[in-house]
C-alpha cells in the first residue's frame, strides 16, 4: 500500500520515477523504522531505475538526533549543499 501511494504523489507531481536521482529519508535510527522505510522507497522507486543509475539516499537526521522542526531543515539544507556541490 505505501509503495502505491508514494508512487501516485510522484505521478500528481509529473515527477518520473527515473528522474529521481536523491532522496532524504526521514532515518530514525532505528532497527525497524529504517528498513521499512528504505524496502518501500526501493518498491516504489526501484523498478524505474537499472543497476547502473542507483537512487542516491542520506539521512542527516541520524547525525543531528530528534531537532523537531530544525531535523527538517537541517535535511533540506543537506540537499541544498549536495546539489550545490
Amino acid at each position: 500500500m505505501r509503495r502505491e501511494i508514494l508512487q501516485l504523489v510522484y505521478e500528481r507531481a509529473a515527477v518520473a520515477l527515473a528522474a529521481v536521482q536523491y532522496v532524504e529519508l526521514h532515518g530514525t535510527g532505528t532497527k525497524v523504522g529504517d528498513p521499512i522505510e528504505a524496502a518501500t522507497l526501493g518498491a516504489a522507486l526501484g523498478s524505474a531505475r537499472s543497476v547502473d543509475d542507483p537512487l542516491l539516499v542520506g539521512s542527516a537526521k541520524t547525525n543531528v538526533g530528534h531537532l523537531e522542526g530544525a531535523a527538517g531543515i537541517v535535511g533540506l539544507l543537506k540537499a541544498v549543499l549536495s546539489i550545490e556541490h
